[in-house]
């Protein structure tokens, strides 16, 4: 079982600043490598407080020289937003620089917002990512290439950068696109899917939703490799869990609302106004792993068993939430809740590579 620490680095209050988001990001990845994540995790978003980091790679970067052995993932990098030619180099500089620990996520995005003040139509992303991955793909695994597709023309190029990994890193892909799964499906790529505040059943229901795709795709589901995306906090205090609920409360009201085109900012951060059905706080912490280790331990052996994930990923230091409170909970969950889920599930197959061996 694999576990991965994400760190949207979100800006819930004016106080917050550019580098005090950084640092407290960067301090947690420091703790995660040392008490045996797998990856740390960063995002990319644009023009909105519900996350600052408008750039996962140079994230991955500003990390690499300050951990040891924790991989370093974009989640994701939106494929649409750049011209390949600049994308492919980066990445194999980026991989250099983390000395082969950089893992690749993409995506084809979701806050049309975004996509506006890029000037592209959201509708025609995945097509768009798909033309990105392919010449990612070609670019990094040969000397020399050429591509001719709808939206990008590659004349032939002599690749001057090769990543470190052979033949390069790893790709996974996130969200719920139905082309972009597909996408992962015939290219044998990781998929990440997201529950937000929702519960085990949702969960569930994004897997069939997922084996759906695969199967269009030509593709058995066995053969799948499924991650999930979780808000998880360590704590007895009932104060405390409802404390952090509440704040991941507020990353879920500021998706929706980026979702839904309500992009208006008040003072540099959105208005947190409340949806319909969002679940209350309780709710939130029942959906969740969030609550002592042997409640936090429990929902994860559910979730792993229900869905077949093979890694999970935890918000675990989200909006404006006091870093000694996230590290003494990431600290928690090393010493206390890992051991208790290695005890339930044991050394678990991770791929199915590693099954067929």
């Amino acid at each position: 079982m694999e576990f991965g620490l994400f760190n949207l680095l979100s800006r819930r209050a004016e106080s917050q600043t550019i580098n005090s988001i950084v640092e407290e990001a960067a301090e947690t990845v420091k703790l995660a490598d040392q008490a045996g994540f797998t990856t740390a995790w960063f995002p990319e978003h644009h023009y909105s407080n519900y996350s600052i980091a408008p750039s996962p790679l140079m994230m991955c970067g500003y990390c690499a020289p300050i951990t040891q052995q924790i991989n370093l993932g974009t989640a994701i990098v939106i494929g649409t937003l750049y011209h390949p030619a600049r994308l492919l180099s980066e990445v194999a500089f980026v991989d250099g620089m983390t000395n082969g620990r950089l893992v690749l996520g993409f995506g084809s995005g979701y806050q049309p917002h975004e996509f506006k003040r890029f000037g592209i139509e959201i509708e025609h992303s995945p097509e768009i990512t798909e033309e990105v991955l392919d010449i990612i793909e070609s670019g990094l695994t040969n000397e020399v290439f050429e591509y001719h597709g709808k939206h990008f023309d590659f004349p032939l190029t002599h690749m001057a950068l090769k990543p470190v990994q052979e033949p390069m890193p790893e790709i996974w892909v996130a969200g719920n696109n139905a082309q972009m799964q597909q996408r992962a499906a015939r290219s044998g790529y990781p998929l990440i899917i997201s529950a937000l505040v929702k519960d085990i059943d949702f969960v569930a229901s994004l897997r069939e939703m997922a084996e759906k795709n695969w199967h269009e795709a030509g593709v058995d589901p066995v053969n799948m490799r499924l991650a999930t995306l979780r808000f998880a906090y360590v704590t007895d205090s009932r104060e405390e869990a409802l404390e952090f609920a509440d704040n991941a409360r507020f990353q879920y009201r500021l998706a929706r609302h980026l979702r839904f085109r309500r992009e208006e900012l008040e003072g540099g951060l959105l208005p947190e106004v409340p949806f319909e059905d969002e679940p209350t706080l309780e709710e939130l912490v029942a959906n969740s792993p969030i609550g002592d280790s042997e409640t936090v331990a429990e929902r994860i052996v559910e979730e792993v068993r229900r869905v077949n994930a093979f890694h999970m990923n935890f918000y675990m230091h989200v909006g404006s939430i006091p870093l000694q409170k996230s590290l003494r909970s990431i600290e928690r969950f090393a010493t206390e809740v890992m051991p208790l889920v290695e005890k339930e599930l044991g050394k678990q197959v991770t791929s199915p590579a590693a099954a067929a061996e």
